[in-house]
């Protein structure tokens, strides 16, 4: 049994008022409480008395994933889907435990997430491509495949800025299955392209998983996609790992949930 992804015992661990609230009122209230708490005097500001409190996102969870399948991961929203997925792709690292993966990974978790508004589409497939150690002569074999899949020629040459939600989605998942990867990483994204769209990317990463090298982790909500496409299923519930198997006996552990 050949595993593509390794994980072991991974916790994560958040801190509550650690994260910059994007308003100078709450940062500054935030910063005379750690003053104020220093000199051992109490600010007592009702809104942040809990800004010590440490929220676990994901607890002592444990997975092993075969090279090549097809794996849903669902829960309610807070289950910890998104953070395990970060985790996996690298995006931010856990707070104890270890995770070993086997190839390259690409991924799409964000609406916009690795493309750099001020680049035209055009450069952002150079930009990708890039950073997942492509080089630029095996990049121009594909680009006229990206545009074709994502099915914006006339805009490709115009800044990520500009694009609508939709239009972003279908070029970062060109970019994700056409530049092929040993794991491909699927987010709720595409939930926002439209209903051809989302059907012609399952279709694609049907055919990727056909081959039998890739290793596909798929979010949805949508529990009939979950099951046309997943052959295994993850359920997490509060961080932690409930069940892992049988795609069907998963949605009724979910359900029950």
């Amino acid at each position: 049994m050949k595993l593509a992804i390794e994980i072991k015992d991974i916790c994560k661990e958040y801190r509550l008022g650690t994260v910059n609230h994007k308003s100078f009122q709450k940062d500054f209230q935030l910063y005379l409480n750690k003053i104020f708490k220093a000199i051992g005097l109490n600010y007592n500001n009702n809104k942040f008395q809990h800004i010590n409190e440490k929220i676990l996102a994901l607890k002592n969870l444990s997975l092993n994933i075969e090279k090549g399948k097809k794996i849903g991961l669902i829960g309610k929203n807070g289950s910890g889907k998104s953070t395990l997925l970060k985790i996996i792709s690298g995006i931010t690292a856990p707070t104890i435990g270890e995770v070993y993966l086997t190839g390259r990974v690409s991924s799409l978790l964000e609406v916009g997430v690795g493309f750099h508004g001020e680049l035209t589409g055009r450069e952002n497939i150079y930009l990708s491509g890039s950073i997942m150690g492509i080089k630029k002569n095996h990049i121009d074999n594909f680009v006229t495949e990206i545009i074709e899949f994502s099915e914006i020629h006339k805009y490709i040459d115009t800044p990520v800025k500009r694009y609508s939600s939709g239009m972003i989605v279908k070029l970062g998942f060109a970019v994700s299955t056409i530049f092929e990867s040993e794991i491909l990483i699927v987010d709720e994204v595409l939930a926002v392209g439209d209903k051809n769209f989302r059907k012609k990317a399952m279709d694609k990463m049907l055919k990727i998983c056909e081959k039998g090298n890739q290793t596909v982790l798929f979010v949805s909500h949508n529990m009939d996609m979950i099951k046309e496409f997943c052959e295994q299923c993850v359920v997490l519930e509060k961080g932690e790992l409930v069940y892992f198997g049988d795609t069907n006996n998963a949605l009724n552990v979910y359900n029950s949930l």
